[in-house]
């Protein structure tokens, strides 16, 4: 059943639209987003969040935990764990290790001297950090914790903005509402991203505040760059992060089907094909 279907005794009352105008279907969707963006939340912050009583709040939230989208805790509510969820950074880290480095290596090429670069938390522009000192950005903004680490042991001539907020041990960094406030703060010459997902020409996550992230990340700077392999193609993804038309350009393997690269070629973006390394180590 979609959430937009679903109807209760406020959806005519007039504590079913707030102050800005949502409906109680689209309340709830946004609901459910805040509560996977925020983690745990109590009723009493939710009533301040979406300006309706207690008592609509409460029904909200009933009904999403019947439909099985969040779990009720005692005085509030908590993301339900999808059985999809982004792989542990862990295990990222030593996946396809050889083809990060390759396409990383093809990203930096895009970094301009004196560049303010802005990097996501994947563990594909994580590999980026090998090259900076050749191309000599002038400052790194970033969410991701490791990052932040190996640019100050490796390039401590270079500035670092380190975002905070919410950290989150899967992703090893910080995701959610206060890394996307603090991102309106700043900008960027050009950002680097990836996801696990590219579907219908579009960039999907498995988590919200990850996808959350990511969409505030790209708004900071005017060039953006996509990395990904051909994995990521069809993959499973929740929460839409940003639309391939969105970017500049995208960084890829050339072992990519034949129709998928021939896709990319009609959308007009700039396609780089990084062959893969014969060995992966």
């Amino acid at each position: 059943m979609k959430l937009a279907d679903v109807t209760d005794d406020d959806s005519l009352s007039r504590d079913s639209l707030t102050r800005d105008g949502l409906t109680g279907p689209v309340r709830r969707s946004e609901l459910v987003r805040h509560i996977e963006a925020n983690g745990p939340v109590r009723l009493e912050k939710l009533v301040e969040t979406f300006r309706v009583s207690a008592m609509t709040i409460h029904r909200d939230l009933d009904l999403l935990a019947r439909e099985g989208l969040i779990e009720r805790v005692r005085g509030g509510a908590r993301a339900k764990p999808h059985p999809f969820a982004e792989q542990d950074v862990r295990l990222r880290r030593a996946t396809r290790v050889g083809l990060k480095r390759a396409l990383a290596a093809e990203a930096a090429l895009l970094i301009r001297t004196g560049d303010v670069v802005a990097f996501d938390d994947s563990t594909t522009v994580a590999a980026m950090l090998g090259h900076l000192a050749a191309r000599a950005p002038s400052a790194v903004v970033t969410h991701a914790l490791g990052l932040m680490r190996e640019l100050t042991l490796m390039h401590p001539q270079i500035s670092l903005v380190g975002l905070g907020g919410q950290y989150v041990h899967e992703t090893d960094s910080f995701l959610g509402a206060i890394v996307v406030e603090q991102l309106s703060r700043v900008s960027a010459d050009v950002v680097f991203v990836s996801t696990t997902a590219l579907k219908n020409d579009a960039l999907f996550h498995p988590d919200a505040a990850a996808a959350e992230t990511k969409r505030a990340l790209l708004t900071r700077a005017d060039r953006k760059v996509l990395l990904l392999d051909d994995s990521k193609f069809e993959a499973k993804g929740l929460y839409h992060v940003a639309d391939l038309a969105d970017f500049d350009d995208v960084i890829v393997n050339a072992e990519l089907a034949p129709e998928l690269r021939e896709h990319l070629n009609t959308l007009g973006l700039r396609v780089h094909y990084v062959s893969t390394p014969p060995v992966e180590f």
